[in-house]
């Protein structure tokens, strides 16, 4: 009999109820029991925020990791910069690391995938992974899952499968696609959901006829991406859910971009060029005069220029700027974790980039 929730990890208890791990005692006594909060989340999408401190993710992690295994370290392909999970990587160097490069059915429906692969090998080692293979996939269509799959099963055969990575990159969602895989009689195991820190514990499962145990780790939020800083409402307001459509803006010195209240990117000198944005369709994007830009902000802000809203962590009410500046070249991504990313064209260009504080963005060789 499980002790803790089959579809988050937390530890059961039937003593208070509207916190983690809550259940009944008629649903504890199911084959696969499940907590109060994940049963709201399946059924009728709602979710409680609850989050894993830093501290409590690195000791799950740390303790899942005690012997040699493979670790599956899921990523979003749409946040890579944000989803790469600090500070974990002296952890993973006695370990066989796959790399799964999710959501690849957000990204342009002539997004070469064999190219995208070949940018994830350069960027992960310029962030210090080393993995043994790197696949792009999509837990919602099951593309590239059935690879990803079998080069788990042949890795893995005396050695435990470690899942980790940062909350909402879809690990619980690729592990109910490699279970279906295993035993297509397995229904939907863990609890999904659009919404960051649905996996609360660590939660171990043996993988059908395959024999093999896999243990997945719960996600770690982090105040670097603006995803896991806004409130539930704002968030769906930037998560993109279908298809990304990149919007083209052609600028010349003297014009700023906002991207909601979220980001603000003033072109302050350069000849005229063009400007792409790879965000959430939904996430509105408003184009003004540099002089008027400030005045703009103070009066729209949470209206016009929102997300945030004002329920909303208060400290992303305030932007703060960094100057950016690029010589001639290569394009170029500037990424804002958890909300999207600019491409540049390659050409000389003096930017500021306006973001919350706490927020770093990144620049990257383009990835499109």
């Amino acid at each position: 009999m499980s002790m803790v929730c089959t579809g988050c990890g937390a530890p059961l208890q039937m003593d208070r109820e509207g916190e983690k791990g809550y259940i009944t005692g008629d649903a504890f006594m199911r084959e696969y029991p499940q907590c109060q909060r994940c049963y709201r989340i399946k059924h009728y999408g709602e979710v409680t925020p609850v989050s894993v401190t830093e501290q409590d993710y690195r000791a799950a992690v740390m303790h899942a990791l005690e012997r040699p295994s493979v670790v599956l370290y899921a990523v979003d392909l749409f946040d890579f910069n944000g989803s790469v999970v600090r500070g974990l990587q002296g952890l993973l160097n006695q370990h066989r690391v796959i790399l799964a490069a999710n959501k690849f059915d957000l990204f342009p429906e002539r997004t070469n995938a064999d190219r995208v692969r070949g940018w994830l090998w350069r960027e992960a080692r310029r962030h210090d992974i080393d993995p043994a293979e790197v696949f792009v996939v999509s837990a919602k269509t099951g593309n590239g899952v059935d690879a990803l799959f079998e080069r788990l099963r042949r890795e893995a055969r005396d050695k435990p499968i470690i899942v980790v990575g940062m909350a909402n990159v879809g690990k619980s969602s690729i592990l109910n696609r490699i279970l279906h895989l295993s035993d297509p009689n397995e229904g939907q195991l863990y609890t999904t959901s659009q919404f960051p820190g649905t996996t609360l514990g660590p939660l171990a499962f043996k993988m059908g006829k395959t024999g093999l145990t896999v243990i997945d780790t719960p996600g770690l939020l982090g105040e670097h991406r603006l995803q896991d800083r806004v409130c539930i409402d704002s968030l769906k307001q930037i998560l993109p859910t279908k298809r990304i459509r990149p919007r083209g803006y052609q600028l010349q010195a003297g014009q700023t971009l906002f991207l909601g209240g979220l980001a603000r990117l003033d072109f302050v000198s350069g000849a005229p060029q063009s400007f792409v944005i790879y965000a959430g369709n939904q996430l509105v994007v408003h184009r003004t005069k540099l002089e008027k830009a400030d005045e703009l902000y103070e009066r729209h802000r949470g209206q016009l220029l929102t997300p945030p809203c004002s329920n909303c962590d208060a400290s992303l009410q305030k932007l703060f700027s960094k100057k950016m500046g690029f010589k001639e070249g290569r394009p170029v991504d500037i990424v804002i974790p958890g909300l999207g990313w600019i491409r540049l064209s390659g050409a000389t260009v003096d930017l500021r980039l306006h973001t919350p504080h706490r927020i770093d963005p990144a620049v990257r060789p383009a990835l499109i």
